[in-house]
């Protein structure tokens, strides 16, 4: 229980950016200085006299001071509001896992793009935060392929090995590849976009209509998610293809023709670049909600997990890594892992529970998972909103919007300097609502933040 506590102590400093840096600079010649040396040193300081005082730490531990009539006023006053045409679900926990407050937490509700928490869960868990995805070139005879390993935001020429998205370019692919042809006196080729790691359709049966505009065919390699001209394209893995050729001709070699076919198990590498780590993937995926970098978190964990690595198997490798990781999945349903499909269910109570735990095991996978959460008025999906409320920049949430269902979930710091998690998951809304309920959700977690109540 102690080591327990300072790891709540530790994330909630983290949580808080809270950060205390110490800087002593000491000048002196040296031994190739011009400068005179002093005849008679200066004498040493004496330490004036001083009186220490004791940091004011908040309390931790079960949040004792806190009042949960503030919460489930808050709660309560939200469900009712008239902008809110839905059912809600209402839970917080502190970070020792207690739980607070709850409103139909344990019920299983639409979560939208709050399934993103799940999937990154799970990737961070099965695929390890430090794990990178290559894209290779691999030669049989005079035919190279293109071989994709997941990395959906290649860049166009050059990579930065200092970004999220590009940090492995296919100009830096072409780089190799040449090099290596030229050393085997290859000039000419044949040249074959390799995307059998994933299996099955390009889009999961429950999204439909005007919702598959939001994510791109799923494939295992595209240039920044495939939108070449700002749009998703039909074929995100051959227009990466069509590019890799052209690099490849800007540095002499002649690629002859451009098909499809998976390389064979006698082919040689003969280049391969890499993607950020898995963690950054998670963390760009959460802060701007990226659907398509979402369903390929998804088919990896399948990957890892020994499924198919399909839409099936990608929904039931993200459950089976939350049950397995200890959480309670009473009224879970994995329908698709980026959150666009209704057919999703999630419990309040499931996500502030995923939650505490990444905030706290700060030597575990899931620490990482914080980080990607928007922050109110500052950062990703959150940028617009709690603008002109006091809680801005003191919420730390995964959004969520459908067009019947509207969720946050993440952290809030209290007036009184409390981390908490909650999570609002509201569905049913009538047509055209979605957008109305956004503010009333952001003045709840508002009075959460600034109606603490002292204790005593």
């Amino acid at each position: 229980m102690k080591a327990r506590s300072q790891a709540v102590i530790v994330a909630v400093l983290i949580l808080l950016g809270g950060y205390v840096i110490a800087d002593a600079v000491d000048v002196a010649p040296g031994f190739l200085t011009a400068a005179d040396v002093p005849s008679e040193p200066r004498a040493y300081p004496e330490v004036a006299d001083f009186e220490v005082f004791d940091a004011h730490v908040p309390p931790f531990g079960n949040a004792a001071d806190l009042s949960p009539e503030a919460i489930a006023t808050a709660a309560e006053q939200l469900a009712a509001d008239p902008r809110n045409t839905g059912s809600t679900a209402f839970a917080v926990r502190d970070l020792e896992g207690n739980l607070l407050y709850e409103m139909a937490g344990n019920d299983g509700k639409v979560p939208a793009s709050n399934m993103k928490v799940l999937t990154a869960a799970a990737a961070l868990a099965e695929l390890g935060p430090n794990t990178t995805l290559p894209t290779s070139a691999m030669l049989a005879g005079d035919t190279l392929y293109l071989v994709g390993g997941g990395d959906i935001y290649l860049a166009l020429d050059q990579g930065d090995p200092g970004a999220r998205i590009g940090r492995a370019g296919l100009g830096d692919l072409a780089d190799q590849v040449t090099e290596m042809l030229t050393d085997r006196g290859v000039t000419s080729i044949l040249l074959n976009v390799d995307s059998s790691l994933f299996s099955g359709a390009n889009y999961n049966d429950m999204v439909q209509g005007i919702d598959r505009s939001y994510i791109m065919p799923m494939r295992p390699l595209a240039i920044d998610r495939g939108r070449l001209d700002g749009f998703y394209s039909a074929t995100p893995d051959i227009d990466a293809g069509n590019v890799f050729a052209e690099r490849l001709r800007e540095r002499g070699i002649e690629v002859q023709a451009i098909g499809t076919a998976v390389a064979p198990s006698s082919a040689q590498q003969v280049g391969v670049v890499h993607s950020a780590p898995i963690r950054d993937l998670v963390d760009h995926c959460l802060t701007v909600s990226d659907n398509s970098m979402a369903e390929v978190l998804g088919h990896l964990v399948a990957i890892e997990r020994g499924l198919s690595a399909d839409f099936g198997g990608a929904a039931k490798g993200v459950r089976d890594s939350i049950t397995e990781q200890g959480f309670a999945t009473t009224g879970l349903i994995v329908s698709d892992t980026a959150g666009l499909s209704t057919d999703n269910r999630v419990s309040a109570s499931l996500l502030t529970e995923i939650l505490v735990e990444a905030a706290v095991c700060t030597e575990c996978p899931l620490s990482s998972l914080p980080h990607g959460m928007p922050v109110a008025g500052l950062s990703g999906t959150l940028t617009e909103r709690f603008w002109e409320l006091e809680s801005s920049g003191l919420v730390r949430a995964k959004t969520g919007t459908l067009v019947e269902a509207n969720s946050l979930s993440g952290y809030v710091t209290t007036s009184g300097g409390h981390v908490l998690t909650f999570s609002i998951l509201i569905d049913g809304l009538e047509l055209g609502t979605t957008a109305i309920v956004r503010p009333a959700i952001d003045e709840a977690l508002n009075a959460l933040a600034m109606g603490e109540q002292d204790a005593g």
